[in-house]
């Protein structure tokens, strides 16, 4: 299975491209690293066998021939448009996420405590936990569905410090 990802390197396609190759699955990740940020995240994923990058899809298409056990996830507005060949398989639409590397500035959160706020008073789901069904759904070819659950306040507060952590990392950049 061959899997390409549009953009690879945007906060939830990286998640989407990570997660991918965690499974040993091969992705082809097309976005033109046009900031510091996408360009720390090409050295995450980067050097991963399984991993090949292009700027366009041109240049994924001039390199690189079809075969039909390939993928692709292309990142839409909110949502995931999922394709095998030329077939529309499923649009998933994202609920609001949090999640390391996503920007922070969008939900006007200027501190680790509004962030916490935002995230409750939002009820964003954790980029992993919607993953974690994303890649259920689509490797057992299965239709995908979120299930809302409430988490606990500490593992919360635990994956804002991880995201503080990030943000401060793309701040010395």
């Amino acid at each position: 299975m061959m899997v390409t990802i549009n953009p690879c390197f945007h906060w939830i396609g990286y998640h989407l491209t990570s997660s991918l190759l965690q499974e040993g699955i091969e992705v082809i990740g097309i976005d033109p690293i046009v900031d510091s940020k996408s360009d720390l995240l090409y050295m995450y994923v980067g050097r991963n066998s399984n991993f090949q990058h292009f700027f366009q899809r041109s240049d994924k298409e001039n390199h690189v021939q079809q075969s039909n056990d390939e993928w692709e996830v292309d990142l839409v507005d909110d949502g995931l448009l999922v394709r095998q060949g030329d077939t529309e398989r499923d649009w998933i639409e994202i609920p609001l996420l949090y999640g390391e590397w996503m920007d922070i500035c969008k939900t006007g959160a200027k501190e680790k405590d509004e962030l916490l706020q935002w995230i409750t008073d939002q009820q964003a789901t954790y980029i992993g936990d919607f993953m974690d069904t994303f890649l259920k759904s689509f490797l057992d070819q299965q239709p995908f569905r979120l299930e809302k659950r409430a988490d606990d306040k500490g593992i919360v507060k635990e994956r804002v410090e991880a995201l503080w952590r990030c943000e401060l990392l793309l701040q010395r950049i």
